[in-house]
């Protein structure tokens, strides 16, 4: 399948590591993250025959892993976790995350107690099974950062968000803000913002018409609106007399209402 300058390819591993290539099956495919959804997110729909064969009946099952390759680059790595068959339309849908997922949906308990940002962090990837490389947290155990203590208790947080107070701390004692991402290897990092993704330039592309764009920037919007905004308050008692909002109480030139 032909994408952008490039070509694309679809894999889905079966539990033995065996896969199948499903590239020329999908009909439509859609990627999504962003800062308020940090998991990678990739749906995917391909036909599935039921009255008939003319039409490929290729099942999947959750927990499958799945690959997607531009240029034999690996761009995308993620498991099954929504199989939704139709048969009447004769397609099945999946929906795939990556290993940051697991983070963001488990609870955990933890009280850590005299040890450094890295273990911590290390602690709770190494009890989710999430994997990771040892430079990719926190730019390494040796990183001055890293090796902050930590004590503190966390209590029915997801283990994303016990990471993000660890990466808190970390931020009081150097000024640095923390982001989390999974690189195209399939290993979970934390580190700091701008660290991977440094000196990448917004650049518009030099035209709007071009098949195949030339730059970073492919489309804007922008909007300001204030239909929304409030640009007075006023605040009355239960006889309908106005209150003095900084004293708390009604304002003496008001009426006092009711019977004399």
């Amino acid at each position: 399948m032909a994408i952008g300058n490039g070509d694309m390819q679809v894999y889905v591993y079966k539990f033995d590591n065996t896969y199948i290539e499903i590239t020329d099956l999908i009909s439509s495919m859609k990627y999504s993250c962003g800062l308020d959804k940090i998991s990678q997110q990739l749906d995917i729909k391909v036909p599935y025959g039921v009255y008939g064969t003319s039409l490929p009946a290729m099942f999947f099952d959750t927990g499958q892993k799945v690959e997607v390759y531009i240029n034999s680059k690996c761009y995308y790595r993620g498991k099954i976790e929504t199989v939704n068959m139709s048969a009447d339309k004769e397609n099945i849908s999946i929906t795939c995350f990556d290993y940051i997922r697991n983070l963001t949906k488990s609870k955990v308990v933890y009280n850590f107690a005299g040890i450094s940002a890295y273990d911590a962090i290390c602690t709770i990837f190494k009890d989710l099974e999430i994997p990771y490389s040892e430079g990719g947290i926190l730019d390494g155990k040796n990183a001055d950062y890293s090796r902050v203590i930590i004590n503190h208790l966390i209590k029915n947080k997801s283990a994303y968000d016990a990471c993000m107070m660890i990466a808190t701390e970390l931020h009081r004692n150097t000024g640095l803000f923390y982001y989390m991402f999974m690189d195209v290897g399939g290993n979970v990092n934390i580190m700091p913002c701008d660290y991977y993704w440094s000196r990448q330039t917004i650049q518009a592309c030099s035209s709007p018409n071009l098949p195949n764009p030339d730059g970073t920037l492919i489309s804007l919007n922008y909007k300001k609106d204030v239909s929304d905004l409030i640009t007075k308050v006023a605040v009355y008692d239960s006889k309908g007399n106005p209150v003095d909002i900084e004293a708390g109480i009604p304002n003496e030139d008001s009426d006092e209402g009711g019977d004399e």
